[in-house]
């Protein structure tokens, strides 16, 4: 009995993972991002003397879990409207965002590893600057939107 249910198991994540074929790139991104992000956090924790923190560790597992069940729902959406091409792009607009910041997250993770002031850290700090301040002005909204929430936080906390 419990042969049968391990192999209808499998023969229904081969068929989702066969159905989502289309967005295996973007899904295997979002992995790798998500496992730099998780190594890289744990890797700085350990360099200021944390230890192993089993809640964030959580939390970074949610949000991979979050994004995949997002882009898997637009990609579904979009094949069931017939508009393939435009869901895969819709998937990939919102990988690259993800790739994005959470590339940003694991470059500043890597500032708190090197010490500063040497070669790795002005090479990740460098590259920090570039995503930071200037890539975003290549970025159609990503700008305006960044702005907009600085905005937001800043009326929120009463600060000008």
């Amino acid at each position: 009995m419990i042969e049968q249910i391990k192999n209808v198991a499998v023969s229904i994540m081969l068929a989702i993972l066969a159905y989502l074929e289309p967005i295996q790139g973007e899904l295997q991104a979002l992995f790798l991002v998500f496992f730099l992000n998780f190594l890289f956090g744990y890797l700085s924790g350990m360099v200021k003397g944390e230890d192993f923190n089993l809640k964030k560790a959580f939390v970074c597992i949610c949000h991979f879990a979050l994004f995949v069940v997002i882009c898997s729902a637009v990609y579904v959406i979009g094949r069931l409207k017939g508009q393939m091409a435009g869901a895969v792009q819709c998937v990939s607009l919102i990988t690259y965002l993800i790739l994005y910041f959470y590339g940003l997250n694991i470059l500043k993770n890597c500032k708190k590893i090197f010490r500063e002031g040497t070669a790795p850290w002005h090479v990740v700090a460098t590259m920090y600057f570039i995503l930071r301040f200037k890539f975003i002005e290549k970025i159609p909204y990503l700008a305006e939107y960044l702005e907009t929430t600085r905005k937001d936080g800043e009326a929120k906390t009463g600060e000008a």
